[in-house]
């Protein structure tokens, strides 16, 4: 069975995108959510997941939607740019918002870049942490929670974990604005180095009830709402 071990290698987000809907709906379990963001929906879950994307930097950014299917894409190159603008290297928030990613990132991002170029990418101490001893009390505790840099074979690898993950809408938003995270580093660096992939683990991949229609849309198994 292809993906029987939920690892996905691909080469572009869109690629990754498309592969970890066809995990996810066959490889998923159903529950109904008890706590978090649309309780008392059902939810189709994968129990870990890795994806490895070879050429992230691939554009568009953004993943498209079949024509045809009548149903707008997840996000779009604008929207990618925004979200890196505000929620990845933007420390303010609103006040409907518990936390922002760049309130843990942009603090911290020249310290990244900072061991890389002194270590000329030999280090494992390029890490990032999102969220805080607090962070279990929020209401919407952060679905990132790591993001790390190394340098293998003269490529910048970036490396995430997600506790949650919304697989339709937040995932490829989720990778483009990480990826302009990426380029703004490797701008930065001072040494002989490329760009390189984006290894991504996850322990909550899913998809939310809501978007069930949109997903059969893009021609793979078709998913029935359950409980059981």
């Amino acid at each position: 069975m292809i993906f029987k071990t939920n690892y996905i290698e691909a080469r572009t987000i869109e690629d990754a995108w498309r592969d970890a809907i066809w995990c996810c709906v066959r490889n998923g379990y159903d529950y109904k959510v008890g706590i978090g963001s649309y309780a008392g929906q059902i939810r189709r879950q994968l129990d870990y997941v890795v994806l490895r994307i070879l050429e992230p930097w691939t554009r568009p950014l953004a993943v498209r939607m079949p024509e045809g299917t009548g149903f707008p894409p997840p996000t779009s190159e604008e929207k990618i740019d925004f979200y890196f603008a505000r929620y990845i290297m933007g420390e303010e928030k609103s006040e409907n918002e518990d936390y922002t990613y760049g309130q843990y990132i942009a603090p911290t991002i020249h310290r990244v870049i900072e061991l890389l170029n002194q270590s000329k990418g030999n280090t494992n101490q390029a890490a990032i942490n999102i969220g805080g001893l607090d962070s279990i009390y929020l209401n919407d505790p952060p679905c990132l929670r790591v993001i790390t840099f190394k340098v293998s074979q003269k490529k910048l690898q970036m490396s995430l974990f997600f506790r949650s993950w919304d697989l339709f809408a937040g995932m490829p938003e989720n990778l483009g604005g990480l990826q302009l995270l990426k380029e703004y580093v490797l701008m930065h660096l001072d040494f002989d180095v490329q760009d390189g992939p984006i290894v991504a683990y996850s322990d909550g991949l899913h998809l939310y009830e809501q978007y069930f229609p949109l997903v059969n849309a893009l021609n793979v198994d078709k998913l029935e709402t359950s409980s059981e």
